[in-house]
């Protein structure tokens, strides 16, 4: 069931993401379209830095993984009556994978807000 829960709080949290940046997204967006749109759009996101294009191909590799994170939830988790389930193993990969989104999401817009505050 963790796998469920933190796949569904890593959509929430991206969806609270666009809300608080005012980026226009619709009510049955795909968290893959969420996090497109927050690349795009989130003014964090606009100056990775050194070895930008190095990190958007990691970026682009994300949106694949997030992607496929979405029916290993839907078919082999809690989320729904599913015969198989995933295995420790593997629950623990989506597990820490999932994490690791949350908290790069969660440190560029964090280092992008502190950036801004302290040039106000």
């Amino acid at each position: 069931s963790t796998v469920d829960r933190i796949f569904t709080a890593l959509h929430g949290y991206m969806e609270a993401i666009c809300n608080d940046a005012r980026i226009a997204f619709g009510e049955d967006d795909s968290i893959v379209k969420l996090f497109k749109l927050i690349k795009e759009k989130h003014p964090a996101f606009q100056s990775i830095g050194p070895r930008g294009q190095d990190i958007v191909k990691v970026l682009r590799s994300l949106s694949a993984i997030i992607d496929a994170l979405q029916p290993v939830r839907n078919k082999a988790s809690l989320a729904h009556p599913n015969e198989h389930l995933l295995e420790q193993a593997e629950a623990m990969l989506v597990m820490n994978t999932t994490k690791t989104i949350m908290h790069y999401l969660d440190n560029r817009i964090v280092d992008w807000e502190n950036q801004n505050q302290s040039t106000k």
